[in-house]
């Protein structure tokens, strides 16, 4: 199950207009990455619950086709957070019967190894045992400690890390056994709260170290940082964009919608879901999405502007 449902406020204002997950790459919605995830460990079926901007959601969930998987959708009448929204989802019969079910985060890019994941959890009497990775930024996410029987020893606040600990980041991505899966109560709650405070008091809340990598996409910024890599240095033009010859565009992504006239220069800049750029204006390292429109001759640097599509756009 990928999950995909919350507000995403840290996203703001892009989020106002799609969400997070659903955020545009070149190759596919951000979450399009955790599904691949999922479905490179054998799956034969990815869930998606839905809640914030859910028809956004869903269209962006259409768009990534995985061969021999089926995919689908749980959306949510109320937010459910999210180990509400995995009891939702196994109420409706979406998780099958039997055997752990593989949980990941939809709002970040990831290419993990999980062989290792998936042998600690299958190896032990674990209820949820955590991929992890070594911490890249102590200072800004939270941090995983193990003790030395892969246990969770403790999960701590961002901050500098005692000379004694060996800090892992959770990227995540965890597997959850059939029984915890079961426990969960189908009324709103977070994961931290109804599977790992349960499965840490029983000494069964497990970790792994993983290779791979895996980048947030928490912020605009962070969704403007992992284009910029995605894209080294090329443009990426979506088909229903309409972009006049004599414009000029560089390392770029011009996204559905969205309209370029004539002499505009855009560099470095993520420009989606409708936005107009005038004739002679110039965007560069920014972020504008939905009805935002740079007039005629006007500089745009280094900016996040986000507004409602006008309507017929």
């Amino acid at each position: 199950m990928v999950l995909a449902a919350g507000r995403g406020e840290r996203m703001q204002p892009l989020s106002s207009i799609v969400p997070k997950p659903a955020l545009a790459l070149p190759d596919g919605p951000v979450i399009a990455s955790s599904m691949r995830l999922a479905a490179h460990t054998g799956v034969d079926r990815i869930v998606v619950n839905t809640w914030h901007l859910a028809e956004k959601m869903a269209e962006a969930v259409a768009e990534v086709v995985i061969d021999g998987i089926e995919i689908v959708l749980s959306p949510e009448a109320e937010l459910m957070g999210t180990a509400g929204g995995l009891a939702l989802a196994r109420e409706r019969g979406l998780l099958g019967q039997d055997g752990p079910v593989l949980v990941l985060n939809g709002d970040s890019v990831v290419s993990l190894h999980l062989d290792a994941l998936i042998e600690r959890h299958l190896g032990t009497e674990n209820s949820v045992t955590l991929a992890l990775l070594p911490h890249l930024d102590p200072d800004r996410w939270s941090r995983v400690v193990l003790d030395a029987d892969g246990r969770v020893a403790g999960i701590h606040a961002p901050g500098r890390p005692d000379p004694s600990e060996a800090p892992f980041l959770y990227p995540g991505v965890m597997a959850v056994s059939r029984a915890a899966v079961e426990s969960l109560p189908t009324t709103p709650g977070d994961i931290p709260q109804f599977l790992w405070k349960p499965a840490r008091e029983t000494h069964r809340l497990g970790g792994v170290v993983v290779a791979g990598h895996w980048r947030e996409v928490g912020t605009p910024e962070d969704y403007l940082a992992v284009m910029n890599l995605r894209l080294a240095g090329n443009t990426v033009v979506h088909p229903t964009a309409s972009v006049d010859s004599s414009a000029s565009l560089v390392a770029s992504f011009v996204g559905r919608d969205v309209t370029i006239e004539d002499g505009a220069e855009i560099e470095a800049s993520i420009l989606a879901e409708g936005v107009r750029v005038r004739r002679g204006a110039r965007v560069e390292h920014s972020v504008l999405m939905g009805g935002t429109e740079v007039g005629p001759d006007e500089t745009v640097t280094d900016e996040i502007r986000a507004r409602p599509p006008a309507h017929g756009r």
